[in-house]
């Protein structure tokens, strides 16, 4: 229109990314607030899913948005005939908790029961494994598993489906007969195959000419533990009936993994079952978190405070057949678990990652503190007491 005011629109400039710092900062953040997200997971809370590998029901994945530590794949799965059969690489290990099974490891099948641990090692082409009941459709068997999953990435995340769960097949039919369904065959030549009974007699040399054999002699001592195990009978299943408890300042405990073991096919993990007596306590602890814990029976509750927790100690009940998770932070955290049933014992399994020497073993950037003894250790005769255990007392 004429005498009209012409408008001039200036476009807002667009703001700069953030960038990839300020991103990471972000990221870090969220790991950091993880300590206020909850860290028991009821049984009662997660449903039984069929997958083509079996009826499991899950507690913590990577995928599973308010998980504590969703590096940890944990998970139970109930067998009434056979779940599936597939291949993956070890690093892992399966407790048995209700009735009588076998796993076939390697065309090997290995019986277990409650409270025996099943390991799945690594080798080159991974492991293959299938589960089985060996009792009829109305007693099944049942074992949960524990799998820290930044291994099997480093591991290359080897997965192939060779044998699908029959119940999963009937209802998903229609699924496996699509032109795009996914059979997850992950099979390949392997480059380097080898038998780990080959290494059984190893000796390694007294001197060597580089710190390049250094790494070579790590390896080999590393194939010749794996084939003790296989020697001693501890390649595939160790029997909770064969190991004893021992009694620490942190509490009654039966060990299946430790460092100083040298007869087991891994080493990757820390794996044992405490026993909290009646009514009783487990030690106090100031240490890293990263602990996972399955309530295998009884109940009670753990106190956990720290620098995280602003409104005071948090505390945390829990009964059998539900999952705890110690969050990670950079000071660490104080926590204790408490028996609350004055008649029966409560058993918690316990694991978590072996960092060695890499992070500093137990310290882990924050300290490792024992702060309280449990009852039953202060009640022993000194001869019996730890020689390397500090304990800070309380004011």
């Amino acid at each position: 229109m004429a005498g009209q005011k012409e408008r001039t629109h200036i476009r807002e400039q667009e703001p700069e990314p953030a960038g990839f710092y300020e991103n990471f900062l972000e990221y870090l953040k969220i790991i950091r607030d993880r300590t206020e997200l909850p860290h028991v997971t009821k049984s009662s809370d997660v449903p039984w899913q069929v997958g083509r590998n079996g009826k499991s029901k899950y507690y913590s994945t990577p995928l599973k948005p308010d998980a504590v530590l969703p590096d940890r794949l944990v998970f139970r799965k109930t067998i009434e005939d056979r779940n599936g059969r597939h291949t993956h690489q070890g690093s892992l290990v399966i407790l048995g908790l209700k009735g009588s099974g076998e796993t076939l490891v390697d065309d090997v099948r290995h019986p277990w029961g409650p409270e025996d641990l099943i390991i799945l090692p690594i080798k080159p082409g991974g492991i293959e494994h299938q589960h089985f009941n060996m009792r009829g459709p109305d007693d099944p068997a049942e074992w949960i598993a524990f799998i820290h999953v930044p291994y099997l990435e480093e591991l290359g995340a080897e997965l192939t489906q060779n044998e699908v769960y029959k119940e999963w097949q009937e209802k998903h039919s229609h699924m496996m007969s699509a032109d795009n369904f996914e059979e997850y065959d992950d099979h390949y030549d392997l480059f380097l195959d080898f038998d780990y009974a080959d290494w059984a007699d190893y000796t390694p040399p007294e001197t060597t000419n580089s710190l390049y054999d250094d790494l070579v002699v790590l390896r080999n001592n590393y194939r010749k533990m794996v084939a003790q195990a296989q020697g001693a009978g501890n390649w595939a299943v160790i029997r909770g009936e064969d190991l004893e408890y021992e009694i620490n300042p942190q509490g009654k405990m039966k060990w299946y993994l430790h460092p100083s073991f040298e007869d087991r096919s891994m080493r990757s993990l820390l794996f044992y079952i405490q026993e909290i007596p009646p009514g009783s306590r487990s030690g106090k602890q100031h240490r890293q978190g990263g602990l996972v814990h399955y309530i295998m029976g009884g109940k009670g509750h753990t106190i956990i405070d720290g620098a995280r927790y602003p409104d005071g100690p948090k505390r945390l009940e829990w009964e059998a057949e539900d999952y705890m998770a110690i969050p990670l932070s950079p000071e660490g955290c104080q926590f204790q678990h408490f028996n609350d049933d004055p008649e029966n014992p409560a058993k918690i399994v316990v694991t978590e990652p072996s960092h060695g020497y890499e992070l500093g073993w137990l310290d882990l950037g924050c300290g490792f503190e024992q702060l309280q003894n449990c009852p039953e250790y202060d009640a022993l005769d000194d001869s019996e007491k730890s020689t390397a255990i500090y304990l800070i007392f309380q004011k």
